[in-house]
C-alpha cells in the first residue's frame, strides 16, 4: 500500500498548489515567504526520493534480483512524506484545511494509516537494520 496517488503522482495534495499562489496577506501571495514556500518544497524533494525509491525496487523486482530492502524503504519513505505533505498542507490553509469543502482534514487523518498498515514503519526500520545493516535483532 502506498500513499495517496495524488502525493506520488503529482507531487503534492492537488490543492496545495493554490493556497500560496491565490491567497494573498499583506499585498502579496502567501507563497512568496519562505515559510511557506520552502516546506511545500521540501515535501516536494522528499517525494520525488520516494518516487524513485519506488521506482528502483520496481527495477530490481522485474529483473527478478533481491529486492525487499528497497520495497521496504519505498513504502517507509512514502509514508513519511504523505504525513509531512499532509502536514505542510494543513499549515498552509490553516483553519481551512479542517474544512469538509477542500477535503483536505480526511486526507491528512489518511496519510497516518500508511505509517501503520499494513506494515509498521517500525517494521520496516527492524527490517533494515538487522537484514541491510546486519545489525542485532531488536525483538
Amino acid at each position: 500500500m502506498l500513499p495517496n496517488a495524488s502525493v506520488m503522482q503529482n507531487g503534492l495534495p492537488e490543492n496545495l498548489s493554490l493556497m500560496p499562489n491565490e491567497r494573498v496577506v499583506f499585498d502579496r501571495p502567501i507563497g512568496m515567504n519562505q515559510g511557506v514556500s520552502f516546506p511545500i518544497a521540501r515535501a516536494h524533494a522528499n517525494m520525488r526520493a520516494a518516487e524513485l525509491m519506488v521506482h528502483e525496487a520496481v527495477r530490481l523486482y522485474e529483473a527478478g534480483l533481491e529486492h525487499g530492502p528497497e520495497a521496504n524503504m519505498a513504502k517507509m519513505l512514502a509514508a513519511d512524506v504523505a504525513v509531512e505533505a499532509g502536514n505542510v498542507c494543513i499549515q498552509t490553509y490553516g483553519g481551512y484545511g479542517f474544512a469538509e469543502e477542500y477535503d483536505i482534514e480526511r486526507k491528512f487523518r489518511e496519510t497516518r494509516l500508511y505509517q501503520v498498515a499494513p506494515v509498521s514503519t517500525n517494521l520496516i526500520l527492524s527490517f533494515i537494520a538487522e537484514h541491510v545493516l546486519k545489525l542485532p535483532r531488536s525483538y
